[in-house]
């Protein structure tokens, strides 16, 4: 059974005012691209934060008082796997800021059975990973502080084997206004083209 597990516990900080997961892309709200182009790929979907944005979907908040940072919301989503879906291997990760998420991630992240992380020529992006359960309970376990921990951190403990794509586009995340004026013309991009498609059709 494969899980997926989209991250949105962050503050947006950088995006100014308001939850960039409601934030508008070309009259869909952010979260709304990602549950589009992931739940296919998964047989149950849950939302690591503090509310399901109308989606329908379960949600699961971070524990408090136990790990903060990056890493809150696998902590928590471990936690609930653990308890709602027990005979789980493990899970699949995507950041609610992720709108043009691969169709194949999990797809390509399923040929190993362990933990694993997207990669492109920049670098990883660790939030786009499959984790496996006792790899990730074995790792949290380790740690001698719960302070600000890393999903890169988190996946070198888990000895994270990487997984590489060509396309950096597909890993794009939302995390100033600069990017989100990006994400929207390049969506209003793909609209002008296939527009332009169809009228040559007809």
């Amino acid at each position: 059974m494969k899980i997926g597990v989209i991250l949105a516990g962050g503050l947006s900080k950088r995006m100014g005012e308001g939850d960039k997961a409601r934030a508008d892309i070309g009259g869909k709200s952010l979260i709304f691209h990602v549950v589009d182009r992931f739940a296919p790929q998964v047989d149950a979907l849950l939302i690591s934060g503090d509310e399901n944005y109308e989606t329908g979907l379960p949600f699961v908040r971070d524990i408090k008082d136990e790990f903060s940072g990056p890493a809150a919301g696998l902590w928590a989503s471990l936690a609930w796997l653990e308890k709602h879906h027990p005979s789980a291997d493990g899970f699949y990760t995507v950041p609610v800021d992720g709108p043009f998420l691969p169709l194949d991630l999990t797809e390509r992240l399923s040929a190993t059975a362990k933990t694993c992380v997207a990669t492109t020529s920049v670098g990883d992006h660790p939030t786009f990973a499959y984790w496996r359960l006792r790899q990730l309970r074995t790792a949290f376990s380790t740690l001698e502080t719960t302070r600000n921990l890393s999903l890169r951190h988190l996946a070198s403990l888990c000895h994270a084997e990487k997984v590489c794509w060509e396309c950096e586009r597909s890993f794009l995340n939302i995390n100033s206004p600069e990017d989100l004026a990006a994400a929207r013309n390049f969506i209003l991009r793909k609209e002008k083209l296939s527009g332009a498609g169809l009228r040559r059709q007809g």
